[in-house]
């Protein structure tokens, strides 16, 4: 097995083990011209107390409680995740405010602290007779972000108005601002942002934010009083509309939709009547959404995938503004994800497939009960999807590394390595970019689910899940937790162990005998269909290879109409075909009008047309790679990797329109695949 790298590894500098932040006050004053932000944050500070015998308000000046592993010559060390962030001043404050008082302190400044910046930490202390219980519990850093900021995306949107927003980076907010990113060290926070007016700021908060206005500027407040992980802190900031969307039940979430201007009716026809049914659907399936307000953003093209959650705030990729909603099935998955990965989270991050593998599982029952399915016509729909999965899945399984293809890599035990001076816990491949390309926590997590729902039949399993999240909403659960969960929820699965669930779906990679043998059933007609439609066009196919005199004529007649996801499905079967003609590929275009189709079909269609190498569609292949890029990276790795000329040259052309505006990662990667291919 293919082991990770030191470098693809993410360390967890933070020593939360003996003092965590309760609560963080941002201060943050944008900059568009410099693309930074000049900052302070106030953080309050509670040792951990590992000794019931000593009382807090007591001070330890003859250093009898500090820990003298934790020491070198200064004390006790205050360590946070940070990451090229520029540190001005630490500053202990002389004073007893209290959290949420107010959207901007008067502090009396205290002592100056030392402190020291590493590449991935920021190290405070105060003096070598000072242990976590007497050191400071209120501290102020003032600091400034680089434009070269991984945490953020400085862009355009749409309309050519500038942009920035946090876009999920594999270091979380580390180089926005300082924090404890272990997923232990959960806290509230507030936050005042500054920007020019008319500019929209858009964050994570409990309520729509307090506006002030003065001399040209915009003053933004935001606050959660949620203890949250502070990678799930969101922050957007563009020129943007503003739609509310009705909902009429005081059960349901305040709802906004944001868009560019050019964008906003659009977004408006796609979202606005879907968004109510999918949150109706989610009170039925799930129970009350756990936060008080929800807003989605249509994020700018450069945006590397479909869709980002974060408490309150939702980014969606304009690739899913189609015309047809045939993509809102994306936003019950965003959706899901406010209780899968927000209000529960994983202890373990290597664990992905507890927030993204139940969030694909509910997205399928959300979506379906937002259409308002019949029984039959929903089992159908999950069991096409299924069967889509499936292919992704086995096909990533082909050609993804080994230990990326582990639900449970760490396998219950921590990673160290010494970082920045510090022996620290590492997130194993937390900053290996082919993650940032891959399914498989997604789709074999959620094949893990169907598998416990088809033990105990799927209206079981979707009440077995209701209490699942009632039980531990608010809480960071691991994989050994939720499975015992599920075995004692059901006497009648006695013969099933965790550690067989281990062996077979967790610690193992590769596919399983139930994933393999899964597969529509005889009567599923939208599966029937997608057979019959794959026979004619093959035939057709093998037809095309004649002289043209006999060649037996056909007409669009011949070929039934299709829905997206039957045509995704026709589209993965004739990729297996060895050779498909031009003449196919022009029919198969006459039929479908992919220039008017969904992200997820066109997709399908362009790995047709770069595999075949056909040529007619060629403008139509730049256009998909400047304006879907949360789906580009696949075909950016086709036409590099093609030897053809042509196509390297259209990914060149492509890339040199968009890297400016790229997510690091997204670009780094491609970046390398022009590498490699050069030596090759």
């Amino acid at each position: 097995m293919t082991q990770s790298s030191p470098q693809e590894d993410l360390p967890l500098m933070s020593n939360v083990d003996d003092i965590l932040v309760r609560h963080y006050n941002f201060n943050f004053e944008c900059n568009f011209l410099t693309k930074t932000f000049s900052c302070s944050v106030l953080l309050f500070l509670e040792p951990v107390c590992d000794d019931p015998s000593f009382s807090k308000e007591s001070r330890c000046g003859s250093g009898q409680h500090i820990d003298k592993s934790r020491l070198i010559d200064a004390g006790f060390i205050l360590i946070l995740d940070c990451h090229k962030i520029v540190i001005k001043q630490v500053t202990a404050m002389s004073s007893c405010a209290q959290p949420f008082q107010s959207e901007r302190y008067s502090l009396e400044e205290g002592e100056v602290l030392p402190f020291q910046v590493a590449d991935w930490s920021l190290k405070i202390w105060k003096n070598s007779e000072t242990c976590k219980y007497c050191f400071p519990r209120l501290i102020r850093v003032s600091y400034e972000t680089t434009s070269s900021c991984p945490s953020v995306l400085w862009t355009s949107d749409q309309d050519g108005n500038p942009a920035v927003f946090s876009h999920g980076a594999f270091i979380n907010n580390r180089a926005l601002f300082p924090c404890q990113e272990p997923p232990v060290a959960m806290a509230t926070w507030e936050a005042t942002v500054t920007v020019a007016d008319p500019l929209t700021v858009l964050m994570s908060g409990d309520e729509a934010p307090r506006i002030s206005r003065e001399e040209g500027l915009a003053h933004y407040y935001y606050f959660t009083k949620k203890v949250l992980p502070l990678s799930t802190l969101c922050l957007a900031i563009g020129r943007w509309q503003e739609h509310s969307i009705q909902l009429d039940d005081k059960k349901y979430p305040k709802c906004r939709l944001f868009a560019p201007s050019h964008w906003m009716d659009r977004a408006i026809q796609e979202f606005s009547d879907y968004i109510p049914r999918c949150l109706e659907a989610s009170l039925e399936v799930l129970g009350s959404y756990p936060f008080p307000r929800i807003d989605f953003l249509v994020v700018p093209p450069t945006f590397s995938s479909l869709g980002m959650a974060s408490p309150n705030l939702v980014f969606v990729s304009q690739s899913l503004v189609v015309g047809d909603r045939s993509l809102c099935c994306r936003l019950s998955h965003e959706v899901s994800h406010g209780w899968f990965g927000l209000s529960i989270g994983a202890l373990d991050w290597t664990e992905e497939w507890l927030s993204e593998g139940f969030a694909t599982l509910a997205e399928d029952h959300l979506h379906a009960r937002a259409l308002q399915m019949s029984p039959e016509d929903c089992r159908n729909y999950l069991e096409l999807k299924a069967l889509i999965r499936k292919k992704t899945l086995l096909d990533e399984i082909e050609n993804t590394q080994e230990e990326l293809q582990i639900l449970r890599a760490s396998q219950g035990e921590e990673s160290k390595q010494v970082v920045d001076g510090v022996s620290v816990p590492c997130l194993r491949n937390g900053q290996n970019p082919v993650k940032g390309f891959i399914q498989i926590h997604y789709i074999k997590g959620y094949f893990l689910l169907k598998y416990l729902s088809s033990l105990v039949g799927i209206d079981a399993f979707l009440d077995f899940l209701r209490t699942y999240v009632v039980k531990y909403e608010g809480k960071l659960v691991t994989s050994k937790e939720f499975l015992t969960f599920f075995l004692n929820s059901f006497s009648s699965l006695s013969s099933l162990s965790v550690e067989s669930m281990y062996q077979n779906w967790l610690h193992t990679p590769g596919s399983t005998a139930e994933i393999e043998n899964m597969r529509p059933s005889p009567e599923n007609h939208l599966f029937r269909e997608v057979l019959e439609e794959t026979v004619k066009w093959k035939k057709f196919n093998t037809a095309s290879k004649r002289k043209v005199s006999k060649r037996r004529k056909l007409n669009k007649n011949h070929f039934s109409p299709l829905l997206p996801d039957q045509t995704v499905l026709l589209l993965e079967n004739l990729l297996s075909v060895e050779r498909v003609r031009n003449r196919t590929l022009e029919q198969l275009d006459d039929v479908f009008h992919f220039a008017s189709c969904n992200a997820e079909v066109v997709h399908r269609w362009m790995e047709l047309v770069v595999k075949h190498r056909h040529s007619r569609q060629y403008a139509a292949l730049r256009d998909y790679l400047v304006n879907h890029m949360a789906m580009g990276v696949y075909l950016y790795g086709e036409l590099i990797y093609s030897g053809d000329e042509a196509q390297e040259m259209i990914a060149k052309e492509c890339f040199s329109i968009t890297q400016e505006g790229m997510e690091p990662n997204f670009r780094h990667t491609i970046q390398q695949m022009f590498v490699l291919a050069s030596e090759s």
